[in-house]
Order: structure tokens, then sequence, then C-alpha cells
């Protein structure tokens, strides 16, 4: 059986009265979503925190999934609205998303130095990315960072996958300026205005 089916089965199951299959549900993608929130937030506990919510949303609105996509697509809308929700929340506190521990962007950053270059280098791209309107960084969180195709953008952000593809160029654009402005290249994150996406 596909995952997509067992999801369907256990979503069946969760709603007939078995609330007990969510953990199952919750173990099969809390990876995938912690590694989502943390891509968006740069923090890891605000990542946890997110990622805590998103199932608590699911669970309470599990109904209203209707299958159109898959649950981990579902997931992952839920995480882009509740870590933009987050972002905002902090941002008008005057609060600002700290990286802390391990960045995602670390395992794409080509030749470094050595590890201060390295550490320093991935806190520029990070206030970079930080630094785009809201819908050009989910963007480019979610293409560049997270390898997600064209069409899961397109579903998770309920989109039409030719205004993804017009943002997301429009995005790397201007994250290719913001990264020159901070004295890094394009290709410090792989980000590259004329790559064949998928």
């Amino acid at each position: 059986m596909d995952s997509n089916a067992e999801d369907t089965e256990w979503i069946e199951q969760i709603l007939s009265g078995e609330p007990a299959r969510f953990s199952q549900l919750v173990e099969r993608y809390e990876r995938a979503i912690f590694a989502m929130s943390f891509s968006m937030l740069g923090n890891r506990q605000d990542a946890e925190d997110v990622t805590q919510e998103v199932f608590f949303t699911a669970y309470n609105k599990l109904r209203s999934f209707e299958g159109r996509s898959s649950l981990l697509t579902w997931l992952r809308r839920i995480t882009h609205n509740l870590a933009i929700d987050l972002r905002r929340r902090k941002q008008s506190r005057g609060g600002n998303m700290q990286q802390v521990e391990t960045d995602p962007i670390a395992s794409t950053v080509t030749d470094p130095v050595d590890p201060l270059v390295l550490e320093e280098d991935i806190a520029r791209i990070r206030r970079s990315i930080d630094a785009l309107p809201e819908e050009y960084r989910s963007l480019v969180v979610m293409r560049d960072l997270e390898d997600l195709d064209y069409a899961q953008i397109a579903s998770i952000l309920e989109i039409p996958i030719g205004t993804v593809r017009s943002r997301l160029h429009r995005a790397r654009l201007e994250l290719k300026a913001i990264l020159e402005r901070h004295g890094l290249g394009e290709k410090a994150i792989g980000v590259d205005s004329g790559r064949g996406d998928r």
C-alpha cells in the first residue's frame, strides 16, 4: 500500500474513533514538517513550536482534509501559514528572527575557506533571504532550500504553476541583487535565475 492510500486509511480510522492512529501520521511527517519550519524560520525553538502547532491544527481540522492533494502537501500548507503568522507576530513586536544551531543552508554552500567564514556567509545568506518580500521568501525557501517542485509549491500556495514560475524568477533576481550587496555571489546557495527547474 502506498503512503497516500495508507494516509487515507488512517485518516478514516481517526475520524471513526481511533485517535491513536494520528501518532503514526505524526511519526511519518514530523521530520519533513520540522525541516520546512526551520528553513522558513531559521530558529530551532520556533521550528519546534510551529511543528507542534501544525499537528495540533491538523488533528482539529482533519475533517476538512478533502484529499485533493497529498496529506504531506496539506501539512506543508498549514506549516507555511503558521510560520508566516509567527514571523509577522515577532516582527510586529520588534523581535528578530535569529538563527540557532545548524542551518540547512550550510549543506549547500560550496568550498568554505574555514568554519568562521562559512558561519558568517550563512548568516549573510539568511539575512538576504529574510530581506525578501514574504511571497518571494517563501518561494525561495520551498524551491531552493526544501527542493519542492513547482507542482508541490503551487498546491501548497494554492496558485497556478505559471504564477509560481514567474514569482520565483523575480524572487531569484531580487535575492541575487541582495546577495551581491552582501558580498556573496548567487552560487552561494545554488540560486540561479536561469536554472532548469522541475
